[in-house]
C-alpha cells in the first residue's frame, strides 16, 4: 500500500524581473553624467541615484534617476556640495 505524500510548505513567491530597458550599467551612467565609476557606486549607496543590485557585485542604475539627477544638476558644477 502506498502512502499519500503532501507538501507542507509552498515555494516562495517569484519576484518579477525588472525591464532591462529601464536600467543602464554604472559605466553608462558615469559616461552620461561625467563622473568616474567609483563616484557612481557612491551615489547609488548614498541614494542620490536609484540602483538595483543583482547578486553580490552586479548593479544597474535606473535611467530615470540619471535623468532626474541631470535636471537637478543643470547649470551647476559637478563639484557643488549641495548636490
Amino acid at each position: 500500500m502506498m502512502t499519500e505524500f503532501k507538501l507542507t510548505h509552498t515555494a516562495p513567491p517569484r519576484l518579477k524581473m525588472p525591464d532591462v530597458k529601464d536600467y543602464m550599467t554604472p559605466q553608462e551612467a558615469a559616461d552620461e553624467l561625467g563622473f568616474n565609476l567609483n563616484s557612481i557606486y557612491r551615489m547609488i549607496d548614498s541614494g542620490k541615484l536609484q540602483g538595483l543590485r543583482i547578486g553580490k557585485k552586479q548593479r544597474l542604475v535606473l535611467r530615470l534617476s540619471v535623468a532626474d539627477y541631470k535636471k537637478l544638476r543643470k547649470g551647476k558644477s559637478k563639484h557643488d556640495p549641495n548636490l
